[in-house]
């Protein structure tokens, strides 16, 4: 789906279905006009062959007529039998027959001989061999004058005979009885036919002409050398042409048959269609290249589609990719198209635009961050400042002098760290070491009640914390956990150290421990009450952690399985070399 909705298919799609309809339509075209020339040239050729055949049948049949005035009207050829053949009379007469028959072989220029026949003698003139033709005469005539073959001659058809003396071996005869034993006929040779056939077609250059004999609509011999170019079908139909294709080759032919009215042969014009179409060369060649064409021209299109519209495209959604993963040094080159020039100068624009605003956001937020530090950590002095006081109050009261010093000492040793270094983190140690004083004050209060043991510190004492993270923890475990006065209240904090995740605080006393209500509000992080006591220490604490390392820390906040005491478990991640903790 994503693949049709692209630039690239859409102009390519746009692209063909502009030139198919061309194609299509030069396809079309090329085929009409085949069809039309074909058609028309057809036409041209049928109406050639038409006439020929006519023409040629015209001859014979004033052939015919010939033979029929020279047998019933040439007083020679009627006295010729009346003389005996040793007499003077029968020799002058046959050299008056042989003058004019030598003469009238050349008036017809279709006749090869003409002849007077008889079984004792024969008469004739010819342009061939006269030994031959004589032969020829002799061995044909005294079988067609057979009683049985006169009955099948009519003395119009003519007769298709083969002789291997006779050039070309194929020969037409027809012949006229004058009188009992005397014939008139005339030879012509299918050569000499197919010798004027092939004038016509201008044989091998137009197309290939043939004369064959034929029985019914089939052709059944061929009876001139001129063989078409591939074995056609020999069955005459009515149509005026036929379209045959060589098999071998894959040519075209135009086929056209014609039989003739005088004799049982047909002439047959096989024309290549390449001849037909010759002045559409052109135009063919044309329409079939013309798809590779289109093609190189599309690929062209698409090159030059590629430099001025795919390529600077494809680099802009690069760079915008870019941009949403934050990558905002990206920038486009120049263009030298006017609208992508515009385009990428904008997009530059606006990218070191994002990255401005980005770094003005990041640094508010830093300064957001680093305020609001501020203010949970001015939040956390007065209250360990109001608790101290209280002690001190207590101490006054109860008129314990000595202690109210070393109390007053230790308090003004404490703020007096925290007022001097202003400073958002601290490290452990420094954080261990107000915890102490812190006990201090309260050992004051509690003497021989309280004790504070640290267990694992040595190789994380100088990791950065911020100030007042574990000395609250230590505070509520005093106001909440210490109820039983008779017995000695543990604190225990410890270090577990994960070399890849930096190390575990836990913090644990041995007092009653967190009430469930309390447990459950912390576990889904609520917000404790305003009236409960050190509410506010443990949900500032909760919060500066968040700020300082992010998701990266944790707390967690159970009771010991024995039933008894609270533990506090704090994750600090491991500091990045180069990072700074401090937000």
């Amino acid at each position: 789906m994503r693949f049709g909705k692209s630039i690239r298919t859409r102009l390519i799609i746009g692209f063909m279905a502009v030139m198919l309809p061309v194609v299509i339509y030069m396809l079309i075209n090329n085929s009409y006009s085949r069809d039309i020339v074909r058609e028309k040239v057809s036409e041209t050729y049928r109406n050639t062959l038409d006439i020929y055949v006519g023409q040629t049948d015209h001859n014979l049949a004033q052939i015919n007529d010939y033979l029929y005035k020279m047998s019933v009207l040439d007083s020679d050829v009627g006295l010729l039998m009346s003389f005996p053949m040793d007499s003077d009379g029968y020799t002058l007469t046959k050299i008056r027959i042989d003058s004019k028959l030598n003469r009238d072989v050349g008036v017809y220029n279709l006749i090869d001989a003409v002849f007077l026949y008889h079984k004792d003698d024969i008469i004739f003139g010819t342009d061939s061999v006269y030994n031959d033709t004589r032969k020829i005469i002799k061995s044909h005539m005294d079988a067609m004058t057979t009683e049985e073959n006169l009955l099948l001659n009519d003395q119009h058809s003519w007769e298709v005979r083969a002789d291997e003396r006779m050039p070309g071996k194929f020969f037409l005869i027809n012949f006229i009885k004058v009188s009992e034993g005397l014939y008139v006929g005339a030879m012509i040779k299918v050569q000499d036919i197919n010798k004027m056939l092939s004038i016509q077609w201008s044989d091998g250059d137009i197309g290939h002409n043939g004369i064959y004999l034929h029985d019914g609509d089939r052709l059944v011999q061929s009876l001139t050398e001129n063989m078409a170019p591939f074995e056609l079908s020999y069955k005459i139909t009515d149509k005026p042409y036929e379209s045959l294709t060589d098999r071998g080759t894959g040519a075209t032919y135009l086929v056209m048959n014609r039989m003739s009215e005088m004799v049982n042969i047909a002439y047959r014009v096989v024309i290549p269609e390449e001849t037909l179409l010759r002045n559409l060369l052109f135009f063919r060649n044309a329409t079939l290249f013309a798809p590779i064409g289109f093609l190189a021209i599309l690929l062209i299109y698409l090159f030059f589609m590629r430099n001025m519209l795919f390529k600077p495209l494809h680099e802009l959604i690069l760079a915008m990719k870019k941009i949403s993963l934050g990558m905002l040094d990206v920038r486009l080159r120049k263009n030298k198209t006017l609208e992508f020039e515009f385009l990428g100068n904008t997009f530059n624009v606006m990218a070191e635009q994002i990255k401005t605003l980005k770094i003005d956001v990041y640094e508010e937020q830093l300064r957001v961050k680093q305020g609001e530090l501020k203010q949970l950590q001015a939040q956390i002095n007065p209250h360990f400042y109001m608790n101290s006081l209280n002690i001190i109050y207590n101490l006054a009261a109860l008129n314990d002098t000595e202690s109210v010093k070393k109390m007053s000492l230790h308090l003004a040793d404490y703020f007096r760290f925290i007022m001097k270094a202003n400073r958002d983190t601290i490290t452990l140690k420094e954080e261990l070491m107000h915890i102490e004083n812190y006990m201090t004050i309260q050992k004051i209060r509690f003497p021989d009640k309280l004790q504070c043991t640290f267990e694992g510190m040595d190789t994380i004492l100088n990791y950065p914390i911020a100030a007042l993270t574990v000395q609250p923890f230590v505070e509520n475990s005093i106001i909440h956990g210490f109820k039983n006065r008779r017995q000695l209240f543990q604190i225990k904090i410890a270090a577990v150290i994960d070399p890849d995740d930096g190390f575990t605080l836990t913090i644990s006393d041995n007092g009653i421990g967190f009430s469930a209500e309390v447990l459950e509000k912390l576990h889904n992080k609520e917000p404790l009450q305003q009236d409960e006591s050190g509410s506010l220490g443990i949900m500032n604490v909760i919060h500066r952690l968040q700020l300082l390392y992010g998701e990266r820390t944790s707390i967690t906040f159970r009771n010991q399985t024995e039933g008894t005491g609270a533990i506090v478990i704090i994750v600090f991640p491991k500091l990045v070399e180069g990072v700074k903790a401090v937000v």
